[in-house]
């Protein structure tokens, strides 16, 4: 239903196929009997565009009334089921994933009641988790932000990896155009402020209100995307083009439907949108910031909300908070540079990568070994060979089982009001007397690697006597690229957790808390077992040289790692200062990394 999920499963199959798996692409609404899938289509695109509020009243009873649930599920499975397992039985895939709720519903019953053989992944291709959007038949679902697994988590009770949303690397800022040459296409001079104005492929939304919000304020020029409905295109033409409009037609620049989206957002300084959608996680990936305006029903409220909350959007909720919003997203400043940078911290897993790893969830059959995979626009089936998937499990695959909690520490039951922070230090930062008394007084952990220890020794014990808990950052030169990339995985896992040991007799003190800097593998949780060491992985990595005047949201019994290692000392200690407010605010203190279980 929309380009969203369309696109998040095209991605992953280009993802996939880029990595050398075969992959293909199955539309769940073909699996109905009697082209009930066409019938559905047409009808929530009429409920969105003419009655906004049956489908929003529809989209909330399941809020409700979340027994009719269990209803549900059974239609959708009874109606598709056979067909999505001949389509299984057909291609023979390692894994399934699902970006559409309704094919979701279907796997995981389907896995449920032991008809699929193989594991299901659930892809959330949005921040507001619709209690439809989730199973607890399903083996792992992935989310594009912390805040939308977080929810699927409790809901689905079951292994939730927040992964980054599944957008065309098409979006990269260095894969941009050049802007000058997008600006000059669009006919932009220098000093215009460009704001992209999309309503998705549908054109659904109140368009017409955006645009005269945004032109009439005076200081942006509108570039409207109208998607594939022509008749809200000539609408829009026309009322850009009458004398009663707010600005002359030269000011705005009105599309239709366009595939070169990419070269839009290079020559735009900001994006105005409605639903939370596609073209928003795009945004995002191109370093646009995005405005989220007179959302439309059901999701499209829910999602912008959650962005919103999640500091990765604004939520305008009115047109005179969109011109302000609009003013200073589009002109560079630390709001414009947090908000891109929180937006862009997303992105740091390809979401393929957890694919595969969830293909080693399970023993291979004997049909996995045909190396197939069927990756589906809602359901969506990817594969890899037996080699791949076993590599997969022992790399990337770790991340579903420290998930859950599998060989690293974790907070203990009854630990309180607490959250536990590390802070990874470099050497400026270890000889800097405000930052460690911040260390000591907040009873935070440092986290050191090895590198930084040996330039320093006397710090890192002075540190250790003022009694501040230090942690094992790993080898340290890994950090900086001085290491090859090329090094085998088990190798950098032996090094990583044995640099603890030497820290420990470099200051004289135990070291039994491992934070490597880079992402773990299965060697990692083996080499820090056999070292006697407790393997941390944070649930959220905060970045004082990035984030100036973004506000700070600290949970309860949640591991978080402050990255000073690109930070002053000054910087690091103003935003210890922060997070010491923020832990108070939310009646809550600090806990060292060595406390967890």
């Amino acid at each position: 239903m929309g380009a969203g999920h369309d696109g998040a499963a095209r991605n992953l199959a280009e993802q996939l196929r880029a990595a050398g798996h075969h992959a293909e692409v199955k539309d769940f609404l073909d699996s109905g009997p009697l082209r009930i899938g066409v019938a559905l289509r047409r009808g929530y695109e009429f409920e969105l565009k003419h009655v906004p509020s049956a489908y929003d009243a529809t989209y909330r009873l399941w809020y409700r009334a979340p027994w009719l649930c269990p209803l549900i599920t059974w239609i959708v499975t009874f109606l598709t089921g056979r067909r999505v397992r001949r389509w299984v039985e057909d291609l023979a895939p390692r894994v399934v994933v699902s970006t559409y709720p309704l094919s979701t519903l279907c796997l995981g019953r389907l896995r449920a009641k032991r008809r699929l053989g193989i594991p299901a992944v659930n892809f959330i291709t949005d921040f507001g988790v619709h209690p439809l959007w989730v199973h607890r038949g399903i083996d792992l679902n992935l989310a594009v932000h912390d805040l939308p697994a977080d929810i699927a988590r409790r809901r689905s009770g079951r292994p939730t990896i927040a992964c980054g949303p599944a957008v065309s690397s098409r979006f990269d800022q260095g894969s941009l155009s050049d802007r000058i040459a997008a600006r000059s296409q669009l006919g932009l001079g220098p000093n215009d402020k460009a704001v992209l104005i999309v309503a998705g492929s549908w054109g659904v939304g109140n368009l017409e209100e955006t645009w005269r919000a945004v032109a009439g304020d005076g200081r942006f020029v509108p570039v409207v995307v109208c998607g594939k409905d022509e008749r809200l295109y000539r609408h829009v033409v026309d009322l850009a083009s009458s004398p009663a409009g707010e600005r002359p037609a030269s000011a705005s620049r009105v599309l239709g439907w366009t595939d070169d989206m990419p070269s839009l957002m290079a020559a735009c300084d900001a994006l105005v949108e409605n639903a939370g959608g596609l073209t928003s996680l795009e945004a995002m990936r191109a370093g646009l910031p995005v405005v989220s305006f007179d959302p439309i029903a059901g999701h499209g409220k829910e999602n912008t909300a959650a962005m919103d909350a999640a500091g990765v959007a604004r939520l305008a909720p009115d047109a005179r908070s969109l011109n302000a919003a609009l003013d200073q997203l589009s002109s560079p400043g630390p709001v414009r540079a947090a908000q891109i940078a929180g937006a862009a911290r997303m992105f740091a897993v390809e979401p393929a990568e957890l694919v595969l790893s969830a293909a080693a969830l399970e023993p291979l059959g004997s049909a996995a070994r045909s190396r197939r995979a069927l990756v589906g626009m809602r359901v969506a089936l990817g594969a890899a060979a037996l080699s791949a998937v076993g590599w997969a499990g022992l790399t990337t695959g770790v991340a579903v089982a420290t998930e859950a909690g599998a060989g690293v520490a974790h907070p203990a039951k009854g630990s309180g009001a607490v959250a536990f922070v590390g802070v990874r230090l470099n050497e400026q930062e270890l000889d800097s007397p405000a930052v460690t008394n911040m260390l000591a007084s907040m009873r935070l952990t440092a986290v050191v690697d090895r590198s930084t220890a040996e330039e320093d020794p006397g710090a890192v014990r002075d540190l250790a006597g003022q009694g501040v808990d230090v942690a094992n950052g790993g080898l340290g030169d890994s950090l900086i690229g001085a290491r090859s990339e090329t090094d085998a995985p088990w190798t950098r896992a032996r090094g990583d957790a044995r640099a603890g040991g030497e820290i420990s007799q470099l200051i004289d003190a135990p070291v039994t808390v491992t934070v490597p800097g880079r992402r773990l593998n299965a060697w990692d949780l083996m080499a820090c077992r056999n070292a006697h060491t407790s393997l941390v992985v944070p649930n959220h990595i905060l970045w004082p040289d990035r984030l100036d005047g973004e506000a700070l949201h600290v949970v309860p019994r949640k591991i978080y790692l402050v990255n000073g290692l690109n930070a002053t000392p000054q910087q690091l200690t103003s935003y210890l200062q922060r997070l010491e407010a923020s832990l108070s605010a939310s009646g809550l203190s600090a806990a060292p990394l060595a406390t967890l279980a």
